[in-house]
C-alpha cells in the first residue's frame, strides 16, 4: 500500500467524521428541542394545576360540596394528574383511592406552604375542611395513573362537558383561558443528508484539485517533450509532496534526461561519423588528384586509396555492429562452449599484433577449462576490442596482461586486461566508452574510435559491466565482469 492509499483513507474517514458530526449535531438539536418542549409542557401543566386547584377552591367556596363534586368529576384528561379533595376525615370527595403516603405528603407540603396555589385547605359550609391538591410528580407525588393502575383502580370517570354554578365551564382537563403549549416541530431529516452531501462534495473537490494539479503538469510536460523540448522537467513544480505522483514526476524527469542524453549522443555520433568519413575521403581525393597530375606516382596513389577505403570499410563495419548492439538485434545465440579455450584463442590472436609492435602479451587463467552456455560472438567482440585497445596504446617495449578469474560462489567470470600505456585522465575514465572519444592523449592513427564502445555494448548485452581505472604503476586497467555458470571447471592454477 502506497502513500496515496493512506491519503485516500484518511480523507475518506475525515469526510465520514465531519458528516457524523453534522448528523450528530442535528440529532442533538432535535433531542434538545424535544426536551425543551417537554419541559415547557410540564411547566404549563404545573401552571394548569395551579389554575385547576384555584378553580376548585372557588367552586367549593361559592357552590358548595355538590358543585365541587360535579367539577371534579368532569375535570381532567387521561394524561393530566387529577385534582383531589380530601376532608378532615381522610375521605376523598369522589371516593377515589388516595394512599396514606400521598395524603401525608400533601399535608406536609401544605404545612410548609411549598406550593400554595397547587395545595390549598378550604373551609366548606358544612363545617368540614377540604384539602385540595393536584398530585404532580414535580411536587414529589407518585404518578397517580400508575398508582391507580397498580391498585386496580381506574384513573377516574371519563371527562364530559357541563355547566357549573358560575356559567359554562369547559371541562376536559382545562379551566377557562388555559391552553396547552404547542411543541416545536422537529428538524427536517434532510438536514443530516445535506450535511453529509456538502462534506462529501467539499472533500471530493479537494481531492480532485490535489490530484489533478500534478497530473495536468505532467500532461503539459509530455506535450513539451513531444514537441522536442527535452529540457522540460516537472520535479520542482510538484513542491514538497510525498506520494506516488512525485515518484511519477521524478521518473518522468529521469526519462526526459535519458532521452536528452541519447539524442545528444546520437547527434554527436552523427557529427563524429561525418568527421571520420570526411578525413579518409579527403585523402582519397588528394591521392586521385595526385595520380592525375603525376602519372608516375599512380602506384603510390592507388596504395593510399586502398588504405583509406579499407579504413572506411572498417569504420562502416564498426558502425553497423554498434547500431545492431544498441538496437538489440544481435543474432548471436547462447551456445555451450569451452569459454576458457575461447578466451585463450582470443589472446593468441592478439599476441601476433602485439609482437609486431614489440609488445609482449601474457595470458593467465585460474582454470584451463570453463564449460558453460554463453553468447560467444558477443564475448569475442568485447574481449578482442579491449585487447586491441590495450595493444594500440601500450608502449613499444611494454607488456599487456590478460587475467581470467572465475568465482563459483558468485557465478561471476572476471576478465582483466592491463597495459603499460600512458593511461587516461581521471575525468575521462567513463567517457572512453563513448563513440569517437577524444582525450588529451595522442590518438593512434589506426584506431577507429569505436573499439571500447562496442566492447561496452557487448558486455551490457551479456548482462555484465565493464570499468576502467589507471594502474598505480602506470597504464590502464580494464575489467570485465560477466554472469556465468560453469558446468565444469578444471585445471585450477
Amino acid at each position: 500500500m502506497g502513500r496515496l492509499f493512506w491519503k485516500f483513507f484518511f480523507s475518506f474517514w475525515l469526510a465520514v467524521l465531519l458528516a457524523g458530526i453534522g448528523v450528530g449535531s442535528a440529532v442533538w438539536w432535535r433531542h434538545r428541542e424535544q426536551l425543551n418542549a417537554r419541559q415547557l409542557t410540564e411547566m404549563h401543566i404545573d401552571r394548569h394545576a395551579d389554575a385547576w386547584v384555584s378553580a376548585a377552591a372557588n367552586v367549593l367556596r361559592h357552590g358548595g360540596i355538590d358543585a365541587l363534586s360535579q367539577y371534579l368529576s368532569e375535570l381532567g384528561e387521561p394524561h393530566n394528574p387529577p385534582v383531589y379533595a380530601v376532608d378532615d376525615t381522610d375521605r376523598e370527595l369522589l371516593r377515589r383511592e388516595v394512599s396514606a403516603e400521598t395524603l401525608q405528603h400533601a399535608r406536609a407540603l401544605y404545612l410548609r406552604a411549598a406550593f400554595p396555589k397547587a395545595i390549598q385547605l378550604i373551609q366548606a359550609a358544612n363545617g368540614h375542611s377540604y384539602l385540595l391538591f393536584a398530585a404532580l410528580p414535580e411536587h414529589g407525588f407518585h404518578p397517580p395513573h400508575e398508582q391507580d393502575v397498580q391498585r386496580g383502580i381506574p384513573p377516574g370517570p371519563p371527562p364530559h362537558a357541563g355547566h357549573g354554578e358560575f356559567g359554562p365551564i369547559e371541562f376536559g382537563g382545562k379551566p377557562p383561558g388555559v391552553t396547552h403549549p404547542r411543541p416545536h416541530e422537529p428538524p427536517s431529516p434532510w438536514l443530516p443528508i445535506t450535511t453529509g452531501l456538502i462534506a462529501s462534495l467539499l472533500f471530493s473537490m479537494a481531492l480532485a484539485w490535489y490530484f489533478a494539479t500534478p497530473i495536468r503538469g505532467l500532461r503539459q510536460a509530455f506535450a513539451a517533450v513531444a514537441e522536442g523540448k527535452l529540457q522540460t522537467r516537472v520535479g520542482r513544480s510538484l513542491g514538497k509532496r510525498r506520494d506516488e505522483l512525485v515518484d511519477l514526476g521524478l521518473a518522468f524527469d529521469h526519462m526526459a534526461e535519458q532521452i536528452e542524453n541519447l539524442v545528444d549522443a546520437q547527434q554527436r555520433l552523427l557529427h563524429d561519423v561525418s568527421h571520420e568519413l570526411r578525413s579518409p575521403l579527403a585523402r582519397m581525393q588528394v591521392a586521385i588528384g595526385l595520380a592525375q597530375q603525376q602519372p608516375d606516382k599512380i602506384a603510390a596513389s592507388l596504395e593510399r586509396i586502398e588504405r583509406e577505403s579499407q579504413r572506411i570499410n572498417e569504420l562502416v563495419g564498426e558502425l553497423l555492429m554498434l547500431s545492431r548492439l544498441e538496437a538489440g538485434v544481435c543474432d548471436d545465440a547462447c551456445i555451450d562452449a569451452d569459454v576458457g579455450c575461447l578466451l585463450k584463442d582470443i589472446a593468441e590472436d592478439a599476441r601476433f599484433e602485439a609482437e609486431s609492435k614489440g609488445i609482449s602479451l601474457t595470458y593467465r587463467s585460474v582454470a584451463d577449462e570453463l564449460y558453460g552456455s554463453i553468447r560467444a560472438e558477443l564475448l569475442l567482440r568485447a574481449v578482442e576490442n579491449v585487447l586491441r585497445n590495450a595493444v594500440q596504446h601500450c608502449r613499444a617495449d611494454g607488456e599487456v596482461e590478460m587475467i581470467v578469474d572465475y568465482q563459483p560462489s558468485l557465478q561471476c567470470l572476471k576478465i582483466t586486461v592491463n597495459d603499460q600505456g600512458p593511461g587516461v585522465a581521471e575525468a575521462d575514465l567513463q567517457a572512453i566508452f563513448m563513440p569517437f572519444f577524444r582525450s588529451g592523449k595522442r590518438v593512434r592513427p589506426d584506431s577507429v574510435g569505436l573499439g571500447l564502445t562496442i566492447a561496452q555494448r557487448s558486455v551490457s548485452a551479456l548482462g555484465g559491466n565493464v570499468s576502467a581505472r589507471n594502474r598505480p604503476t602506470g597504464g590502464l586497467q580494464v575489467a570485465i565482469e560477466l554472469p556465468f555458470t560453469a558446468t565444469m571447471a578444471s585445471g585450477v592454477i
